[in-house]
């Protein structure tokens, strides 16, 4: 908990020094990405998808079986955002959690509707895995996998029932890279989000969901 206290302190004081420096720039070149929060991403995040980003935030997860997805949080703890990687990116460590992150990446939208959870459901019973549901099993189809599988998909139809559009999104980042930010760095200048730290995340295997 005091890691975490301390990590949103943390992340306070270096967006605020990113946004002054921000605001002196009378204009920002196509290739620069700016560095946003998942406090403000969330309720916005319907104007980046398809989009790359710099998302900055603490990792308050990281799937223990086979760390195929993270979750980082702002400064609110319920403001969580999702991160799978690329196939560029080794698995996430367990260690990330408590650490402030910056994650490039595109924005990705999945939109769920009966139709798609009705072939969810084939695929459950057939034993295929799928990125809009994730019960921690690691692979293995146990009773207790199974019918953690089931309560999300009869979640997903209160959900649908509950739109009014007849569908509701899941949102995540999948990441092309990935820097953990060093405590005693409030100096957003430099972050080309390719530094040493990053380096040993930035290599090789890939991995690749939602809580």
């Amino acid at each position: 908990m005091i890691k975490k206290v301390l990590g949103i302190l943390i992340i306070t004081t270096i967006l605020f020094s990113c946004g002054k420096k921000t605001e002196k720039k009378e204009a920002v070149s196509e290739k620069e990405v700016a560095i946003i929060t998942v406090d403000y991403l969330n309720p916005n995040i319907q104007s980046y998808i398809d989009k790359n980003i710099v998302v900055a935030g603490i990792v308050n997860h990281v799937c223990s079986h086979g760390g195929k997805r993270m979750f980082i949080m702002g400064e609110d703890p319920d403001m969580v955002i999702k991160i799978t990687p690329n196939d560029n990116i080794g698995v996430f460590e367990k260690e990330l959690e408590g650490s402030l992150v910056f994650v490039t990446g595109t924005v990705k939208e999945l939109q769920i509707n009966e139709d798609y959870v009705a072939n969810l459901e084939k695929e459950v019973e057939s034993g295929s895995d799928n990125e809009a549901i994730h019960d921690h099993s690691a692979g293995t189809h146990d009773e207790e996998a199974e019918n953690e599988k089931k309560a999300q998909i009869e979640a997903m139809r209160t959900q649908i029932s509950e739109s009014e559009n007849g569908y509701y999104s899941q949102y995540w980042i999948e990441a092309d890279k990935f820097e953990v930010q060093e405590h005693d760095h409030s100096d957003c200048e430099g972050h080309d989000h390719e530094n040493t730290e990053a380096e040993g995340h930035d290599q090789t295997e890939g991995e690749d969901h939602s809580h």
